[in-house]
């Protein structure tokens, strides 16, 4: 009986690996693979790509002639309150790892398997920003005006609206006191990332990106 056990225990063990160096060959296979890979750099605007080794962002000028982020989120939302931002960052992720690691050092296994393979909501991380900060690897990007609309709608859409069209903010969730949190559509999983979502925003604005990516490494690689 306990042969069959530990025979039963090793098979799936091995099931499981098996899978994770599937999925790993996956997302190298699918970082490897370009997708628009003969975009020209555009001169209308210039917007950011951060990561903190695991996490990206976007940066985006707060306003400009094309559009004005604070119509959609002011600094209200923030617990500073005060004005004269230059950029806001846009970060995807799932509600529950952010609200239970604000710091890496905060990560327990329990909250990364949730997030990883249960249906739990999702969040948008919003950060006003005096100027761009690269204490993380950060890229500029120039882009065209219809490349950064693009952009635009795709990240105006990821945020869930009340019935009135506005956003929905996370309350008493902060990092800092110029940030915020707010409901998002979508959920996280193994194969929808904080990553996948920047990806595929790249993707549809029609700048350079991966066929497929849960990973920072990927993207950055295309703007090398």
């Amino acid at each position: 009986m306990i042969v069959r056990v530990i025979k039963f225990f090793a098979k799936g063990l091995l099931a499981f690996l098996l899978l994770l160096l599937l999925y790993f060959v996956a997302a190298l296979i699918g970082s490897a693979i370009p997708v628009n890979s003969d975009w020209e750099q555009g001169e209308d605007v210039t917007i950011y790509l951060r990561t903190n080794g695991v996490h990206t962002d976007f940066v985006f000028p707060v306003e400009n002639e094309f559009m004005n982020w604070e119509q959609m989120i002011d600094s209200s939302y923030t617990l500073s309150k005060r004005g004269n931002y230059q950029y806001i960052s846009f970060g995807w992720g799932d509600l529950k790892f952010y609200q239970n690691t604000p710091q890496w050092n905060d990560l327990t296994f329990p909250t990364a398997m949730q997030a990883v393979f249960l249906p739990t909501p999702s969040a948008m991380h919003v950060e006003f920003e005096t100027m761009p900060r690269f204490d993380q690897p950060t890229v500029p990007i120039k882009v065209s005006e219809d490349e950064y609309m693009r952009l635009v709608e795709y990240v105006r859409w990821s945020f869930q609206k009340d019935f009135s069209g506005n956003v929905k903010p996370v309350p008493d969730l902060h990092y800092n006191r110029n940030d915020a949190f707010f409901y998002a559509k979508r959920s996280l999983n193994s194969f929808y990332t904080c990553n996948t979502w920047v990806n595929n925003g790249l993707k549809e604005a029609g700048l350079p990106a991966c066929l497929w990516t849960p990973f920072d490494e990927g993207i950055f690689y295309k703007y090398r």
